[in-house]
């Protein structure tokens, strides 16, 4: 699961080359004119977005490089809203592929050679993401990179190989991918990645009518496209180039091979209704503000994040492990999407109390230390995201005596959840006519034929087309929810007063529990696990409990057992899942599935079992346990593009990992009983 960086020269002209296969990255001539001609109007984009009447339109590449490309479509894209701001098409998606990404100094050194893009590729340069395997969304606000232009552009740069990456992604039954860019190094430099199996996947993913074009005019390119479905012509190539080809995708049959765990949205949001009044409601406000859509809240408290999401100070960083498993996966995607939109949050004008001052996670004893030895030792993830530190390292990042090695998190850091969780509902009110009303808390959901009711314990009702529920410790007692689905854990955290031992705390520190520095006189220490427990009362006990382990973990420190309590500090209920992994998507029509899906043992493949049921317009995000300020951010992210259509964030493995149903999947599998 490791990424290599791109190995690369330039040349005498300033373009760069890719040493491993001696090829260049654009046209010595002129690579942006290669791009615009060769691209975007062999896709005849600019005529197609004229006439387009979707809210979104999406292309997607077969080699990201130095990300020309996406950045001339981005550009043309500004063009296209400041020039039609009453089209319909508001929203561009550009899913990109790169096996060998570049370096940061390298992509900024390249995208030197275009001055004229050289705001945009600023941008990118600054967003770019770190060598780690998956789909890293970046989102463009249009609004920020230009005046009197309202959109949105959304990257979704895949870091791995064609022949994994999009069989991975999530077509749909009709396709997502409106035009291909089919780039990379040349057939001759990159045979591997020129084949069959590419085109095939390349017909799967695209909608009707799908255009391509490629620089290239290799016969057994051409043949692929048209055995996968395409229509192929010759063109006329760019510069010296004689030939090119382009063409489309005239017939899409219906897919049949998609997995039985989603279905086909059943219709557009118009009135979308969030139950909950934390971290998971808030995000899932911005990602509909994002692309202009309004939501409406409601709390069942009388004020904004008074649960899980209310203490003054969290962690913020990934829980890795030594090898890539979903878990690891989300959790790594999670945090560097979620610090990607704290960042821009913040360069909104939206403020929320935080410091990015690193996660130090201490090897208190050998266990911890033979484990963390062993994620460092494999190099599944980039030193940038996590490396070792011996002792002194550690006391110097720590500006504590803190004689133990262990693993730093240099993006890590702390995060005040409840401010953050008002930023982001002023920032999805500010931007569209999103409304928060508190006090309501649900007591009953009926069906109508165009949606939903909503009861309130008040008396009230309200009509929604779409219900999301992410209302965290509430879940079990919805209806529509399997209460098997989650565990409900009590956490108890310290708000200590700033202690003169730890005045110099520079790092947040994990062990067997945590602590932060100092925030308005206070440190958040850190936390109980009581299962099965939902009271919210402080208790003295728990306490002396999280003063204890801090003792126990950090034994050869001196400073701990001189900490000093007043006993402040706050309970909530944490709700988690029996495999600690969110549940994202579609609520499941329980019964129905068990009958659906009765042979599962037979391990048949995916399209011999029927499309997953699940109730109409009733969605759910829960289930964030402890790790909130991480994967909040990325798993309403792709929610909303669920309910939407959109192009999803995840790969195919990790929207299993966190599919509503999974739990009813591996029953029916096994052939176990409830």
């Amino acid at each position: 699961m490791s990424i290599e960086t791109a190995k690369i020269h330039f040349n005498e002209l300033g373009t760069p080359i890719a040493s491993d296969f001696d090829d260049v990255y654009f046209s010595n001539a002129n690579g942006l004119e290669e791009s615009q001609y060769v691209f975007f109007d062999n896709n005849d984009l600019s005529a197609r977005w004229l006439q387009w009447q979707k809210n979104e339109f999406v292309i997607a590449e077969t080699g990201f490089g130095t990300g020309l490309n996406f950045l001339q479509s981005l550009q043309n894209f500004m063009h296209f809203r400041q020039s039609t701001p009453d089209a319909a098409l508001r929203n561009l998606y550009f899913i990109s592929v790169e096996k060998f990404p570049l370096k940061q100094t390298d992509l900024e050194a390249a995208l030197t050679h275009w001055p004229q893009l050289a705001d945009l590729s600023r941008v990118l340069v600054v967003n770019y993401p770190m060598p780690v395997s998956g789909c890293h969304r970046l989102q463009f606000d249009l609004a920020r990179l230009t005046d009197n232009a309202i959109g949105s552009v959304t990257l979704d740069l895949h870091f791995g190989d064609v022949a994994e990456v999009f069989p991975a992604l999530y077509a749909g039954r009709n396709g997502r991918v409106d035009a291909w860019y089919l780039d990379g190094f040349a057939p001759s430099k990159n045979p591997e990645m020129w084949t069959d199996a590419l085109f095939e996947q390349m017909a799967r993913l695209a909608r009707k009518d799908c255009t391509f074009a490629t620089f290239t005019a290799a016969g057994f390119v051409k043949r692929g496209l048209k055995a996968a479905g395409f229509e192929v012509e010759k063109r006329k190539g760019f510069g010296h180039k004689r030939d090119m080809l382009g063409g489309k995708l005239v017939e899409k049959s219906p897919a049949s091979n998609l997995s039985y765990r989603y279905r086909a949205v059943s219709q557009l949001p118009t009135d979308i209704a969030i139950i909950g009044g934390g971290l998971a409601a808030a995000n899932l406000a911005w990602s509909f503000a994002q692309r202009g859509l309004n939501t409406q809240i409601y709390c069942a408290d009388n004020a904004l994040a008074t649960g899980a999401s209310g203490n003054a100070q969290g962690g913020f960083y990934p829980q890795l492990n030594a090898d890539a498993s979903p878990g690891s996966q989300i959790q790594a995607l999670s945090f560097l999407f979620a610090r990607r939109r704290y960042l821009d949050l913040l360069a909104l004008g939206y403020s929320f109390e935080h410091q990015w001052c690193g996660v130090l996670q201490v090897g208190f004893n050998d266990n911890v230390r033979l484990r963390q030895q062993n994620l460092t030792d494999k190099r599944n993830w980039p030193a940038e995201l996590i490396h070792a530190v011996d002792p002194q390292q550690s006391e110097q990042m720590a500006n504590v005596s803190l004689p133990y090695s262990g693993l730093f998190i240099p993006q890590g850091g702390w995060i005040s959840p409840k401010t953050l969780t008002h930023a982001l509902l002023t920032a999805s009110i500010q931007k569209t006519n999103t409304r928060v009303h508190l006090n309501k808390m649900l007591v009953q959901l009926t069906r109508r034929s165009d949606g939903w009711t909503l009861h309130f314990a008040d008396g009230s009702q309200s009509d929604a087309s779409q219900v999301i529920l992410a209302c965290g410790a509430q879940l079990p007692k919805n209806d529509f929810l399997d209460p098997q689905l989650f565990r409900l854990v009590r956490g108890q955290v310290e708000a200590i007063p700033a202690q003169q031992a730890l005045a110099g705390l520079t790092t947040v520190l994990c062990h067997k529990g945590y602590l932060t520095p100092a925030e308005q006189g206070r440190q958040a220490l850190g936390s109980t696990y009581v299962k099965q427990d939902e009271s919210c009362d402080y208790r003295h006990t728990e306490g002396e409990q999280n003063l204890a382990t801090q003792r126990k973990s950090l034994a050869d420190c001196e400073w701990p057992s001189a900490l000093e309590h007043d006993f402040v500090g706050r309970a909530s209920t944490r709700c988690s899942t029996p495999d600690h992994l969110p549940l994202s998507g579609g609520v499941p029509a329980w019964h129905t599935q068990r009958q659906l899906f009765a042979e599962l043992y037979k391990a048949r493949p995916d399209d011999y079992y029927p499309l997953a049921a699940e109730i109409p317009d009733l969605y759910v995000l829960g289930g964030l346990g402890s790790r909130g300020l991480t994967t909040a951010p990325l798993l309403a992210e792709l929610l909303v593009s669920q309910i939407l259509g959109h192009p999803l964030p995840l790969a195919q493995p990790l929207l299993d990992a966190t599919s509503p149903n999974r739990f009813l999947i591996r029953k029916l599998i096994r052939r176990e009983e409830d």
